[in-house]
């Protein structure tokens, strides 16, 4: 080596620091890069697992909310089927009740359109074990049917006549006068309902609330017709009070 070239060789401290830090990497040991490998195994092995995990959480809560829409909808179905059979039973009880109803308007109806009773005719007997008393008012000078009798009040100052069916009577006030016995067949859809004979002694007694008032006491031969019969018979202008 030439003197010149011993000049212009660096000293060891002008050695460039990338040499020296070249020089100072430690080469990583087989060893080292075994272990490394390995920890990535378990990460990929650990993010495949949790993938795994997460995806059967996911398959399992889709089968739960499918049991549960399933089990919600068989609700369902079986509420509408209870409805519908018990408005089925309602429906039929209903309609069951609505016949009944309708049959005994008819009956009902049917009774009163064919209810009819026949008086004036002759009596039967002579026997009157029964007797009930009324306060009658009627209209003045106008003809009603009690059933089939035709019944006529006319007033002339203190006196009254009085027509029962055929038989006419003049009445002052005050003074009880009888009527021929008669009999009253009641019927209804061709039944007789009742029989009986009758005799009636009348008294008049005047004007009151601008109808001729009477005491009728009616003999009869069978116990006194029932109020609601009674009301089937007697006319609407007329007021019939036991008395």
């Amino acid at each position: 080596m030439t003197e010149e070239q011993a000049n212009n060789a660096p000293s060891p401290a002008e050695v460039p620091k990338e040499a020296v830090t070249q020089k100072e990497t430690p080469v990583p040991s087989p060893k080292a890069t075994d272990i490394a490998e390995e920890e990535r195994q378990k990460i990929i092995a650990e993010e495949e697992r949790q993938k795994i995990v997460a995806d059967e959480n996911r398959q399992k809560i889709i089968a739960e909310e499918r049991q549960r829409v399933k089990e919600e909808q068989e609700l369902k179905e079986n509420a509408v089927k209870s409805y519908k059979k018990e408005s089925k039973k309602g429906f039929g009880f209903f309609k069951i009740l609505l016949v009944l109803l309708v049959l005994v308007v008819v009956v009902v109806a049917g009774g009163y359109i064919t209810f009819n009773a026949y008086g004036n005719q002759n009596a039967w007997g002579q026997n009157y074990p029964y007797v009930a008393t009324y306060d009658v008012l009627l209209p003045d000078s106008s003809e009603l049917f009690f059933g089939n009798v035709p019944v006529l009040a006319v007033s002339a100052g203190n006196d009254v006549t009085l027509k029962i069916g055929n038989e006419r009577q003049i009445l002052s006030i005050g003074t009880p006068k009888e009527f021929s016995p008669g009999h009253i067949t009641v019927k209804t859809y061709g039944l007789t309902l009742r029989e009986s004979d009758y005799h009636l002694t009348i008294t008049y007694r005047g004007l009151v609330e601008n109808r001729l008032d009477f005491l009728i006491s009616a003999r009869t031969s069978a116990p006194p017709m029932s109020s609601f019969m009674t009301g089937l018979i007697v006319p609407s202008r007329v007021t019939v009070r036991p008395v």
